[in-house]
């Protein structure tokens, strides 16, 4: 298409979704304004939709904007009659056509073209504690220390500036400073780095670790420069939109492009993984849309530098389609802790994952600003259900550490930790589902009922696999629930979510929930595995698996087990347990298979069955070989 400056296809009228998101926009999933693909603090948008017109668009090239770097030189536009993709700045415009009848559809052809998301290591699947900060080794033993004896789940932490470096570099010249140092460690934080790991890493705690796409020592950018490895420009300042006229760090940021630069920088950094660093926190890299992409390609070559076994992990500030099959998460940039912004998080996330980035993570508590225990309390609650559970503030503001804010809402973001827990055999499994393309996680009510018009723009609610979520998202504690055509229950897995009897849709539900409530509901049918509660993925099973079923209709469930830290799930080496529940003979059966052994894997089960009435549980039994549980009044059956 490239002696061509446009191509337009026929429309009738046809709905738009997967453009990505930015606050100006993030709470409706389809738009008909005109979408110029961007990375940027707090927006990403994606050269790409799916259209009800019945079939998915990628457009492809290798170069951004000159002038504005954080802009691809294509736009896509719609009249209701056709919709129009321009690209005359573009010399090497690709256009890729996706016949799709479907959103669901539509969205695994787009992740099946750009390359099927990567499973994370199975810490990612816990909760991670940030903060900008972290001021001595002395501080961050004492927070560690302050999860574990309260009791509050945690996998990793994630230290900003500090832990290489005891100075930020805004201000700095391009020329940079001697003292500087970017690839050592910090003598407050880490004055033994590989001892502190390991120390870490038996309290099952794992280290992330900041990066910027940037140097600051004298010596490292003027070699860089000469090799001509440097971008001429900056970061744009600002958040959405960027702002290039208060862009810092001028000709100091690596251009990760070059596969000279990425050799380099592997090798500088892979001395960080031999000692004990898990992933990567990478922020500030809106110095071009491929920046985030290429910056992954070389720490995921670092990474197998030191082990080409293990699965690179990093979570990152922006996004292009298709990183997701390296290991990466995004996170939705520096908001404020205001009810408006959480208000903004799943809509944010649930176009990001239709656009292209299936792991989203957000600053809960919000980075910016004083917040209160009513807000977070609020924010852990999504956050349970959320792909990425991760908290952040700002140096000057109250970490968003759930022992901070007083014991009522203590207790709250405890429950609501818990619950994430629980979900974390689910959620792998659902990962898994993913990487397999059989299956998404995150949805928007949409996916799930195309000819529902009251859903079709929603994003207050989403489906976490089969849970329909339905957060308290205001201050005066209203829910506000609409449960489209089914037998709904209120989610059986937690006290914060549980209810009682059988809700037939459509239907709205409204009122006022006490604090420690988050509305979630299952349809009948589902199949819930659940962990016990345990403080870190790495306690896992911690006794045995639940699986709990909502009665009213046959229903199947598949999990996933692995190693959960290497490679070896993508040549088939996992234990598959297939639950099926017959719901005429209230029998729950299944089958092992997988020659994979797991350490962590469930070897007992019993079984939950959740009717209009209340609960039944049954006895625990083996779960090393096929076996069924059948529920006959309060007579349980098991047969081995």
């Amino acid at each position: 298409l490239s002696s061509s400056k446009s191509v337009g296809l026929t429309s009738a009228n046809g709905l738009l979704y997967g453009r990505g998101a930015a606050p100006n926009d993030c709470l409706s999933l389809n738009s008909n304004r005109p979408v110029r693909p961007l990375v940027c603090n707090r927006g990403t948008y994606a050269p790409y939709y799916f259209t009800t017109d019945g079939y998915s668009a990628l457009g492809v090239t290798s170069h951004s904007i000159p002038e504005s770097p954080t802009y691809l030189p294509i736009e896509y536009s719609t009249s209701g009659s056709a919709i129009t993709w321009d690209f005359g700045l573009a010399d090497d415009f690709e256009l890729f056509l996706m016949p799709a009848s479907t959103l669901l559809h539509g969205t695994q052809a787009s992740y099946d073209l750009t390359g099927t998301p990567a499973v994370p290591p199975r810490y990612a699947f816990g909760f991670i504690a940030s903060r900008w900060g972290w001021e001595d080794r002395a501080y961050v033993e004492e927070i560690i220390g302050n999860f574990r004896d309260g009791e509050y789940p945690i996998d990793a932490i994630i230290i900003d500036f500090r832990w290489f470096t005891n100075v930020s570099d805004y201000n700095f010249e391009p020329a940079g400073r001697s003292y500087y140092q970017d690839f050592g460690y910090h003598i407050l934080t880490f004055p033994e780095p590989e001892e502190q790991f390991a120390d870490y890493h038996n309290k099952n705690i794992k280290v992330g670790g900041i990066r910027k796409p940037r140097l600051g020592n004298k010596d490292l950018l003027k070699d860089a420069g000469e090799k001509g490895w440097l971008f001429s420009h900056g970061e744009p300042g600002g958040i959405f939109p960027p702002k290039w006229e208060d862009a810092y760090a001028v000709g100091r940021n690596v251009n990760f492009s070059n596969p000279e630069a990425r050799a380099w920088y592997a090798q500088k950094t892979s001395h960080f993984f031999e000692e004990g660093m898990s992933f990567w926190w990478n922020d500030e890299g809106e110095t071009d849309v491929f920046t985030y992409h290429w910056w992954n390609v070389a720490e995921q070559d670092s990474l197998q530098l030191v082990d080409a076994s293990r699965r690179f992990y990093s979570i990152n500030r922006g996004w292009t389609p298709g990183m997701a099959r390296m290991g990466t998460a995004v996170w939705t940039g520096d908001i404020t802790a205001t009810w408006e912004d959480l208000q903004r998080t799943p809509g944010m996330m649930l176009n990001w994952v239709l656009g292209g980035a299936p792991y989203v993570a957000c600053d809960i508590g919000g980075f910016f600003g004083a917040t209160t225990p009513e807000l977070m309390a609020r924010w852990y609650q999504v956050g349970t259900f959320m792909p990425v559970m991760r908290v952040h503030s700002h140096i000057a503001r109250t970490p968003r550490f759930p022992f901070l804010f007083g014991e009522e809402a203590g207790a709250v973001m405890k429950a609501a930790l818990n619950l994430r827990y629980r979900l974390v055999p689910y959620h792998y499994s659902l990962a898994h589902a993913m990487f397999a393309g059989s299956d998404m996680w995150i949805k928007p009510l949409v996916i799930e009922y195309p000819l529902d018009s009251n859903v079709n723009n929603s994003v207050s609610q989403w489906f976490d696999g089969n849970i329909l979520v339905a957060p308290v998202l205001s201050s005066d504690s209203r829910q506000s629930v609409y449960l489209p055509e089914g037998i709904w229950y209120p989610l059986a897995a937690s006290p914060s979510t549980r209810g009682s009897g059988v809700i037939a849709g459509p239907t709205s539900l409204d009122g006022v929930v006490d604090l420690s409530v988050v509305p979630a509901f299952v349809q009948s049918g589902t199949v819930l595995p659940l962990a016990p509660v345990v403080q870190s993925t790495e306690d896992l099973p911690g006794g045995a698996l639940e699986v709990q079923v909502y009665a009213g209709a046959d229903g199947k469930f598949t999990l996933v087990e692995d190693d959960g830290s290497t490679l070896s799930y993508q040549a088939g080496n996992v234990r598959k347990t297939s639950f099926v529940w017959n719901d005429e003979k209230k029998t729950l059966s299944w089958t092992v298979s997988g020659s994979a052994t797991p350490a962590h894997r469930f070897t007992e089960v019993t079984a939950t069955l959740v009717t209009s009435e209340g609960w039944s549980s049954s006895e625990v039994v083996t779960l090393e070989g096929p076996g069924s549980i059948t529920f006959e009044n309060e007579i349980i059956a098991i047969v081995p």
